[in-house]
């Protein structure tokens, strides 16, 4: 972690924001895990197995912070091209799509994380409900910040409209799966 803090300051495109929101969502993750685990301890069935799926959720997150960098490369190598290449609109357009892509994979996760985020409110015992509450907390940072991420990259992007009706959709979904806290 210390790591990629230290790449994420650093004065360069990425890792960027994008990047950061699936560290948020995976720390989400991980606080899941922490309650389920005091929750099984309580005797909560359910409860182990609520700690895996949120563990193999916080891999997916860490993973999808790299791909998110790798996708706004994309973008990086397409405004280098030469400006009278005639590839560079289409390289642009498809940087971009695929700069808008990748938070749109960190959202759909989200949703999966709001559903252990829910389970999670079930099982953890009341003297760890500021944890689950991060919890929560967490996942609506990072959807929004996943959603403004889709947001930047959609002017220019090739199929920006349908971008736009899936980040919709999928912000919709987020917040209708998360409990409020």
């Amino acid at each position: 972690m210390d790591r990629f803090l230290e790449e994420l300051a650093a004065p360069t495109p990425t890792p960027g924001g994008g990047s950061a929101a699936c560290y948020v969502a995976a720390t989400g993750c991980a606080i899941v895990e922490m309650c389920a685990g005091l929750g099984e301890k309580k005797g909560k069935e359910g409860a182990q197995a609520l700690a895996q799926a949120a563990k193999t959720l916080r891999r997916q997150f860490t993973e999808q912070a790299v791909l998110d960098g790798a996708a706004f490369d994309q973008v990086l190598a397409a405004y280098r091209l030469p400006k009278e290449s005639p590839q560079r609109p289409g390289a642009i357009a498809t940087g971009l799509r695929a700069a808008a892509l990748s938070p749109l994979r960190a959202l759909e996760l989200l949703s999966d994380l709001a559903d252990l985020t829910a389970r999670a409110q079930e099982i953890t015992p009341p003297a760890a409900k500021s944890d689950w509450e991060s919890a929560a907390v967490f996942t609506r940072a990072a959807a929004d910040v996943a959603a403004r991420n889709v947001r930047v990259n959609l002017d220019g992007a090739a199929g920006a409209a349908e971008l736009e009706a899936q980040l919709a959709a999928r912000l919709e979904e987020v917040d209708r799966r998360l409990p409020k806290v």
